[in-house]
């Protein structure tokens, strides 16, 4: 028998809800989870489409996304799994593994869950196609607004008490533009502010690493921009730099002075915003992926790679951030990106970002607070 993932299996118990957390928009009702030791689990949001029938989103604190489909009249067999696609409006299909995980639900876990937020975000239904069986579909109203809550409700019950109600514009989560690019990947206009959580790194310090970091990379001669330039790109990095009409990245680092989750989950859950508010400004088909460099960096660390597809692919864009929390008290975001892809692309190397992570892993290893 397949072993269910951690997040699903999450979802068969009934652990209390978090007042402070609950959040109702439109029929959805959302609240933050906790087992029975008192620990956070998850933050859900539910609705019922049909008597009997529910709907369940879940982002849980180590930035996976799980969709279950609860049917009080189902008789489905613990523990049986099968494929599954997606559908949702003009969208390629996104497989799954549709798990049976108890008689009457059934859930996907999506450990990258850039795809499915931009398919839920845009789309007005969704559709589920098991490999046997008939299809399920479900619509989608509001449910762009409930992710924003959900993402909000995951982030405080992981320590951030100050966190807002709006997932997007979170500094952790900022997007990174194209170079030369009016439009922007960030969601709402927020850039880095001190909470009592975080707080923004120093800019000469943060000067003094982009500069230490470029010049590892071999792009000493990479054009910071000046503030009249910065403040036409999106402000979730306060430092910028491009070393081409078509490349360029930024650079934003925290310090976390007061009590937050464990830096492995803030690391997920960081990529989680990001891909979320990336996803927010593409106007085109939004792809990503994850890949974890913990082991080779001895600190929790993820990139993620970004591809914004747009009619014109010219102005498509690829990107990798770079997420790494070299030491317990800070967390530091590194971009690059590229603009535009060759009429049949679909994808593309992001230039200098093995070389810029690289420098990071050997500038901030083992050195707490530098």
């Amino acid at each position: 028998m397949r072993a269910f993932p951690i997040a699903a299996l999450l979802l068969l118990v009934s652990p209390a809800a978090h007042a402070l957390d609950a959040f109702t928009v439109g029929n959805w009702k959302g609240d933050a989870r906790y087992d029975e030791s008192g620990s956070f689990v998850r933050c859900s949001m539910t609705t019922e489409f049909m008597t009997g029938e529910f709907v369940t989103f879940s982002n849980a604190k180590d930035g996976s996304f799980v969709m279950s489909v609860t049917d009080k009249h189902a008789a489905l067999t613990r523990g049986e799994a099968e494929s599954a696609e997606i559908v949702v409006g003009e969208y390629p299909p996104l497989p799954a593994l549709l798990t049976n995980y108890d008689a009457n639900t059934a859930g996907m876990t999506f450990d990258n869950p850039g795809p499915i937020y931009q398919r839920l975000r845009e789309g007005t239904r969704i559709t589920i196609n098991p490999a046997r069986g008939q299809s399920m579909v479900y619509p989608l109203s509001q449910v762009n607004r409930g992710l924003q809550r959900l993402l909000a409700c995951t982030m405080r019950e992981m320590g951030f008490a100050n966190y807002g109600s709006q997932a997007v514009g979170d500094p952790f989560g900022a997007g990174l533009p194209v170079p030369q690019d009016g439009i922007t990947t960030q969601a709402t206009p927020h850039g880095p502010t001190s909470t009592a959580q975080f707080h923004p790194m120093d800019p000469a310090a943060l000067a003094a690493l982009a500069d230490k970091l470029l010049g590892q990379a071999g792009l000493a001669q990479a054009k910071r921009l000046d503030p009249a330039e910065r403040a036409k790109l999106a402000p979730g990095f306060p430092l910028f730099w491009t070393d081409s009409e078509r490349t360029g990245g930024g650079l934003v680092a925290y310090e976390l002075p007061g009590g937050h989750a464990p830096m492995p989950l803030l690391v997920g859950m960081a990529g989680t915003l990001t891909l979320f508010n990336d996803a927010a400004g593409c106007p085109g088909l939004f792809d990503s992926r994850i890949e974890d460099l913990t082991a080779k960096a001895g600190f929790p660390a993820r990139r993620l790679h970004t591809i914004c597809r747009r009619a014109n692919s010219a102005n498509a864009y690829v990107a990798d951030y770079i997420i790494l929390a070299p030491d317990p008290g800070r967390l530091v975001k590194l971009a690059v990106a590229v603009k535009g892809l060759q009429k049949t692309e679909t994808d593309s190397v992001v230039p200098h970002s093995d070389a810029l992570l690289t420098a990071a892993l050997q500038t901030l290893k083992g050195v707490p607070g530098q």
